[in-house]
């Protein structure tokens, strides 16, 4: 009759129940996530390369410092956004040679990454206005949807490598942070 005194003593009992269920519930629900490593699915990113626009008028050829920066550049790029928790890097195969937005087309880059098993596409352009100002103009599409996710334009000072440099690691994280999801 042990019932009938906890009928007696309900507040007691409740108490003792109630606390004693939690508690339980607590260790079944505490074992059960131990056991599963609840995980995001990670989110795979194709990252076509960046042209280059030079609308600054110099009269010095530049063109290798040039090409060398932006093939830093996007090294920076990737490698910042590749170790960023979270996110896959999925390469793309153009064919030759030049994979831009402007070279291959948008339509054509968006094939690519789907059949290279990406579900956003970051595309853009770095764009040199004078000696001192320099600009990143850059997309992130969503493929599922033909959507961006965001669309921005950074603008860094200097022509040098180390400004260059900034600018990636800049955007690389602008990107993690604000243009793909969590």
């Amino acid at each position: 009759m042990r019932q009938g005194r906890c009928l007696r003593i309900s507040m007691s009992c409740r108490f003792f129940v109630t606390g004693g269920f939690s508690l339980m519930l607590t260790i079944a629900i505490g074992s059960t996530s131990a056991g599963v490593a609840y995980t995001a699915e990670p989110t795979v990113l194709a990252i076509s390369d960046f042209a280059f626009i030079d609308t600054s008028g110099e009269v010095r050829d530049q063109r290798d410092e040039h090409a060398r920066r932006l093939t830093a550049f996007g090294a920076t790029l990737e490698n910042a956004l590749s170790t960023s928790d979270g996110i896959n890097i999925v390469p793309l195969a153009c064919e030759g040679g030049e994979c831009t937005a402007r070279a291959v087309g948008l339509e054509a880059l968006s094939l690519e990454a789907r059949r290279a098993g990406a579900r956003y596409l970051l595309i853009g352009e770095v764009r040199k206005m004078s000696t001192l100002i320099g600009g990143l103009k850059f997309a992130v599409l969503d493929l599922a949807t033909n959507r961006p996710t965001c669309d921005r334009f950074l603008s860094y000072r200097g022509d040098t490598d180390e400004a260059w440099q900034r600018a990636a690691s800049y955007a690389a994280s602008e990107i993690a942070k604000r243009c793909l999801p969590a």
